[in-house]
């Protein structure tokens, strides 16, 4: 059993405060070094500040419709063309190594990618390493079923903009 699935069943029925624990210990193991390596790299900073979204490995595992938008006034627009794309949904299956598959920007195959929570309490998803990295996706909220993501990659965020993710519904 998982670490996070551990600290899933020992934090009770509070699921925020689970979503919240799990980030931080996830930023925690982050920080751990040594000269053998580390879960994310060898000199991943160690999370001092509450994570600024409260999201799990759990969470981000499903089906999900997928839109992209530019301007902050066209979220809401985006939002519902995201809820339309369940038809043809964006899978982001569980990882072997305790994190989640998705495509990084401009692969063709998924990767396993992690939770990864800065010292400034910003939470990233992408590949083993410190966080904000030029490959990660920095999680700019989840609320609701719904989930924004900015690559940090300049190129990258100026041609798929802002990542927006709907939960789908499970199939009736």
């Amino acid at each position: 059993m998982s670490i996070l699935a551990l600290g899933s069943r020992a934090l009770g029925n509070s699921r925020r405060a689970g979503a919240a624990a799990l980030v931080v210990l996830t930023g925690a193991l982050a920080g751990c070094n040594s000269n053998s390596g580390s879960l994310f790299g060898s000199s991943a900073p160690t999370a001092s500040a509450t994570p600024a979204v409260a999201v799990t490995v759990t969470d981000l595992a499903g089906n999900w419709g997928l839109a992209s938008y530019r301007n902050e006034a066209d979220k809401p627009r985006t939002e519902a063309e995201a809820k339309v794309a369940c038809g043809n949904p964006y899978q982001i299956g569980k990882g072997s190594n305790g994190g989640v598959v998705i495509h990084l920007a401009d692969q063709t195959q998924p990767t396993e990618v992690f939770l990864k929570v800065a010292s400034d309490g910003r939470v990233f998803l992408g590949p083993r390493g410190d966080p904000g990295s030029k490959q990660d996706r920095l999680i700019l909220s989840y609320a609701n079923n719904v989930l924004v993501t900015e690559w940090m990659d300049a190129g990258a965020r100026e041609r798929y903009g802002t990542m927006l993710f709907v939960r789908c519904s499970a199939p009736a």
